[in-house]
């Protein structure tokens, strides 16, 4: 295919815009393939991001519900700069003249989203290949998150075609490990940092592990990606195997691909956390895939992990590790150094244009007053959302009459029921709409327990949680026998109340009475 389009060209600058199948269609070329490959190699800013493995392996993993696009620029046979995009999947006919938005390839999988080009023809790319997108799209909406040289979109502000567009540029810091300044062996001298170091170590048998076996990788993601579903659940309302139900795929191939790095932190044997990293040209990216047990909170794995991950990356030779932007407070207590990255958003629509320019002001207001953005507006929308859930569950308590569609008897169910202790995911099973208590609430308080030392029992008949109770950790107890377990909180769906008191004298029974086997499997129930 690519030889026909060469064929065709004459040596003049010639704009080349692939959409949807053709763009597959064309990643079977394998001068393109090398094409790409040369301009990746030889681009300076280029990341693991616009790596062709990458965005060929997202594109394929996640093609049930993107339509790619290909931005190319040719000068003569030879391709001299491209920008791989995506737009969501349309029902149809794809409308190029609607409100499409359109980003990066990659999405929230890449943290980098920047266009390849040649050496000395970065003005030409941008001349012409944002022209000829606009042409294709005139009622686009484009974001780019985030370009990690800024000096490459000058040439934007040149451009009058684009000008007349509502352009929105957004700095943001960028926390590094630099390997090579002297200033990085303070880091690993840090006091905080040593006494965490330290204080893990006295807990247990500590192992620091490089996963280089498929196998070995597929268990670890499968814990990374429960605590990590545990962890966002709690603190945004969201759970990412469920909105991204294709990442285990997409990240077990590029890992067969040996695109990531991927790290685990043990105690006694036990994953207590885990690092995926993307690696670049001699720069390894956190890319947000971090994880840790809550059941070890207060060991603070996650931190511990970056200091020994960095001494690692900085004996394999790597230049950087970049923690990349979020203005996350624990990032910036583990950098050496920082620059600036650039968010870019450029469309005719005026009130696109007014809303991305209103929030980056507002962005750059709260980091003045030393406020995290993500913070400030995650605070907003819970209030939004509470307040809405508590109406929805005031409403449902008073109008709805409905009895449950099945109930349980307990233990005599046992069979068709599932009993676990300190199992997450039977948290994350969570869906009960007869109470005031949100899924959020309940799964931010759930995660508090579990981070002081808290350890429960749970029920679920394989769909939803039917019960969970919480034991009171030691610091917890009330009275003077501290041996006899207490009961510190508790929750029991409308189709299980009836169990309550059976429940909890099981529960009771089992914390007087463990097995020997039950203390050191009881973290093991996640996946």
């Amino acid at each position: 295919m690519l030889g026909y389009i060469f064929n065709k060209m004459t040596t003049s600058t010639i704009s080349k815009t692939f959409i949807g199948n053709c763009v597959f269609d064309i990643l079977k070329d394998n001068n393109f393939q090398q094409e790409w490959d040369k301009l990746y190699e030889n681009t300076s800013w280029a990341t693991v991001f616009q790596k062709r493995e990458f965005v060929e392996t997202w594109y394929t993993v996640n093609q049930e519900y993107i339509t790619p696009i290909l931005l190319t620029v040719f000068e003569g046979s030879e391709l001299i700069g491209l920008l791989a995009l995506t737009t969501a999947k349309q029902n149809g006919e794809l409308k190029k003249n609607g409100s499409l938005k359109i980003t990066g390839a990659g999405k929230f999988d890449a943290e980098y989203q920047a266009w390849l080009v040649k050496e000395g023809h970065n003005e030409t790319f941008v001349k012409n290949g944002f022209e000829a997108l606009f042409k294709e799209f005139p009622q686009c909406k484009l974001s780019l998150r985030f370009i990690p040289d800024p000096s490459i979109i000058e040439p934007l502000k040149s451009l009058t075609s684009i000008r007349e567009k509502h352009t929105v540029l957004h700095k943001h810091h960028r926390p590094l490990m630099d390997f090579a300044l002297v200033e990085e062996q303070k880091l690993f001298r840090k006091r905080h940092l040593k006494a965490k170091y330290n204080r893990i170590h006295r807990a247990g048998n500590v192992e620091f592990i490089n996963v280089t076996d498929t196998d070995e990788f597929i268990q670890v993601l499968n814990e990374i990606l429960v605590y990590l579903d545990f962890r966002q659940a709690a603190m945004f309302n969201k759970l990412p195997s469920k909105s991204n139900p294709n990442r285990n795929k997409f990240l077990v191939d590029l890992f067969r691909k040996d695109l990531l790095h991927v790290t685990a932190l043990k105690l006694d044997g036990e994953t207590i956390s885990s690092i995926i990293g993307m690696k670049g040209k001699g720069w390894m990216h956190l890319a947000g895939l971090i994880s840790y047990s809550p059941f070890h909170s207060k060991h603070s794995p996650g931190l511990v992990h970056l200091y020994m991950l960095g001494r690692m990356l900085q004996e394999e030779g790597y230049q950087k590790f970049d923690l990349t932007p979020g203005y996350d407070g624990y990032k910036e207590r583990v950098s050496t150094s920082g620059d600036e990255v650039i968010e870019l958003h450029l469309s005719k629509n005026i009130k696109y244009g007014i809303k991305k320019f209103l929030r980056k002001n507002l962005h750059n207001t709260l980091i003045k007053f030393d406020v995290r953005p993500m913070t400030f507006e995650l605070n907003l929308k819970k209030k939004i959302y509470l307040i809405k859930e508590k109406v929805n569950g005031i409403t449902r308590s008073i109008f709805s009459s409905d009895k449950p569609k099945a109930t349980w008897s307990f233990p005599s169910d046992t069979v068709n029921l599932s009993v676990h202790k300190n199992c997450i995911t039977d948290l994350l099973k969570y869906t009960d709409q007869n109470t005031t208590q949100s899924r959020w609430e309940f799964l931010e308080k759930a995660f508090t327990l579990v981070s002081k030392g808290a350890e429960f029992y749970s029920v679920t008949d394989g769909v939803q949680l039917l019960a969970s109770i919480w034991i009171a950790s030691n610091e917890q107890q009330t009275g003077t026998d501290e041996t006899s377990p207490q009961i510190a909180e508790s929750y029991f769906h409308k189709a299980f109340k009836n169990n309550k008191s059976a429940f909890e004298r099981y529960v009771i029974e089992c914390e007087s009475t463990p097995s020997p086997s039950d203390k050191s499997n009881q973290h093991h129930e996640n996946s």
